[in-house]
Formats: structure tokens, C-alpha cells, sequence
């Protein structure tokens, strides 16, 4: 055989490996419907929620267990750091288990939770590894629904597999969970294909009485401002709570929801570049009840309700509210806040807790 046929066959190799090997990349990215039923798993027996007492909720965006001893290059144009170490990851599931255990909520609402399938922290199963720190009975049922996964992500910061999740713990039974598909980002087609694919994870809670009680988990786009997404995202969820209402289900949303609130311009006079002027998010404020409530961000002591803490070093404490829960009317808030205290070395974002009382 010539020289010639040969490196024409090694031509044509390349070739086809190059496309199956890019078919399989591409295939890796699931595509979901509106609406997805998704799997409750109950590791033992749990009893169900008795409606005569408080239910207390957190809701924490853990940043992928990656810790604060790291600027990533999205936290400002061309930041220096890809990925946490093994150790970064590890301690960080130390501290995000220290402060479940301590706060001791009926229901945790994570955002950016990483599994084996995401090579940016090392193929951890996080979801497992923070069970185990919280012990076999703490939240013996949970939920999860993926809103980033990919074989590949093509991005030359990343370069590797990604599978991001929604994750709900719950200390009572569930008894079924769906992923309501969010609208997607307006980027071009191939960028849209490994994008985030953003949604919210309702789950419904057993309860003792007839009450039908629906959590829903959500982190809503960043990078939103200026187009019409964060005001598409808003109204899809709106949507489905005013369907709850209908159906008389009570309900807790929580999330990062990556807006400002309606607190008449306070943060976005600081902030705007990053941000719609008129935050899409004055719709759920008002309709329901939320914590932040709007008079704790319009008062002297707005500083306490930030739940942002962005790992920028210019930076130096949280200086923006962009993470919620929000509540149904047949909800009456006990008590609610935003645990900073001792969270500032964990995470980007910092826990909101709220404890609720059926009217």
C-alpha cells in the first residue's frame, strides 16, 4: 500500500473518530420535557409531617462544595481559578454538615450540589458524602433534579464533566417529586446545547391531615439582566404556584433566585450593571409572603438580610440579597432570617431560614 493511500486512511480515521467522538459528546446532554416525574428516595421509614407544628426551612446554594478560598474566573472577567482541591471539597461538606446539624431544619433546600459525573470536584458523590456527615437519620428522604449535565462542556475553563443538581432533604416523608423546566438562556445554538438548563424541583410532603403541602427548589439564571429571561423565569414560576393556589396546596419556594429585591432601587443603585433596574421579582412580593420581608430590606438593618458573599477579593463581606424563600397564604411566618454569623467562610451564598405555622 502507498504512502499515499496510507495517510489518506489515516486521514479518513481521524476523521470519524472526530465525529463519533463529538456525537458522544454532544448525546451526553440530556433534553427535558416541561415536565418530568422524578424519583423520591426513602432510605428508612419516615413519619409524615404533623400539621400542628412549625416547619422550618433552609435554603442554601453551597456553591458546589467548593469553599471561599477561590476566585473563579466567572466570579470576575478572567479569574484565576478553574476548580477546588479534593481537600477544599471535603471541608467544605464539613461545614455545610456542621450548620444543618446546628440549624436542625425540617427541610433543606440545596442548590449546587455536584455527583460522580462532574470532573470540576473531583467525581465526588456530594449528595452521599453529606449524608453521610448529617448520619443515617437525619433526612432519611430526599429529591433531586439536574439542571447542568454534560459529558463535555467544550468551555476552555472547564473542559469537562459537568452534572449539577437541585437537591431536597427532608426529615419527613415525601411521596413524589417532579422537575418543572424553566425557560432557557438566548444564546447561540451550540452554547444553549451545554448551557444551564435551570428548573424548579417541587416535591410533595406527607403530612397528617388532609393538607396537601408542595416545597419547591429553584436557582433561577445568572446573567439575565438586560433581556427578557429573568422576567420569563419569574412568570413560569408564578404560574405554578398560582396553580398550587388553585388547587388549595400549600406551599414553601425557596432558592437563588440571582435577582434584587424590589427595595426601590437600594442594591441596584450599587449594583447595576449586574442587574434589571426593575427586578422581575416584585410580582412574588406582591402576591405572597417572603424573608427577606421587604421592610427588613428597606430598613436600618438591610446589611443583615445580604446573602451574597461573592469569592471577588475586592470584596470583602456579603453585599447583596438575591436568594429567597417565599410562602403560600395559608402560611404564618414565626420567625425568618439569614444565617451569617458563621457562614461567610463556607459558600458564596448564605443560608435563609424561615419557620413557618399553618393558619
Amino acid at each position: 500500500m502507498s504512502k499515499v493511500k496510507l495517510r489518506l486512511y489515516g486521514l479518513l480515521l481521524l476523521v470519524i473518530t472526530s465525529w463519533v467522538a463529538g456525537m458522544l459528546i454532544w448525546t451526553s446532554v440530556p433534553s427535558y420535557p416541561p415536565l418530568l416525574e422524578v424519583a423520591v428516595q426513602c432510605d428508612r421509614a419516615a413519619p409524615a409531617w404533623p400539621t400542628s407544628a412549625p416547619l422550618k426551612v433552609m435554603s442554601f446554594n453551597v456553591q458546589y462544595m467548593a469553599g471561599k478560598g477561590y476566585f473563579f474566573y466567572y466570579d470576575v472577567e478572567n479569574g484565576p481559578d478553574r476548580r477546588p482541591s479534593v481537600a477544599a471539597v471535603a471541608s467544605t461538606l464539613d461545614r455545610v454538615a456542621e450548620l444543618i446539624r446546628d440549624e436542625s431544619p425540617d427541610l433543606v433546600l440545596l442548590q449546587e450540589i455536584n455527583d460522580a459525573d462532574d470532573s470540576r470536584t473531583h467525581h465526588v458523590e456530594q449528595l452521599t458524602e453529606l449524608q453521610q456527615r448529617l448520619g443515617a437519620a437525619a433526612y432519611p428522604c430526599s429529591a433531586a433534579a439536574w439542571y447542568w449535565k454534560a459529558g463535555l462542556v467544550p468551555h476552555p475553563k472547564i473542559m469537562g464533566a459537568v452534572s449539577m443538581k437541585l437537591v431536597t432533604l427532608s426529615r419527613y416523608s415525601l411521596s413524589a417529586a417532579r422537575r418543572h423546566q424553566l425557560p432557557l438562556m438566548d444564546n447561540d445554538f451550540v452554547t444553549r446545547h451545554f448551557y444551564f438548563q435551570r428548573a424548579v424541583l417541587e416535591t410533595r410532603l406527607d403530612s397528617d391531615s388532609d393538607t396537601q403541602v408542595a416545597i419547591l427548589n429553584t436557582h433561577f439564571d445568572a446573567w439575565g439582566a438586560g433581556s427578557n429571561l429573568m422576567a420569563a423565569q419569574t412568570a413560569t414560576t408564578l404560574e405554578l404556584l398560582q396553580a398550587l393556589d388553585a388547587g388549595n396546596v400549600a406551599w414553601v419556594l425557596g432558592g437563588d433566585f440571582n435577582m434584587l429585591p424590589p427595595d426601590g432601587g437600594r442594591q441596584w443603585q450599587r449594583l447595576a450593571r449586574q442587574y434589571d433596574a426593575q427586578t422581575a421579582l416584585a410580582s412574588l412580593y406582591r402576591e405572597y409572603g417572603a424573608v427577606p420581608a421587604l421592610e427588613d430590606l428597606t430598613g436600618p438593618d438591610a446589611a443583615r438580610w445580604y446573602t451574597h458573599f461573592p469569592n471577588n477579593p475586592q470584596i470583602s463581606a456579603p453585599d447583596r440579597t438575591i436568594d429567597y424563600i417565599f410562602y403560600s397564604p395559608q402560611w404564618r411566618l414565626l420567625a425568618g432570617r439569614v444565617r451569617q454569623h458563621d457562614t461567610l467562610d463556607v459558600s458564596d451564598h448564605l443560608p435563609v431560614i424561615a419557620e413557618l405555622q399553618l393558619h
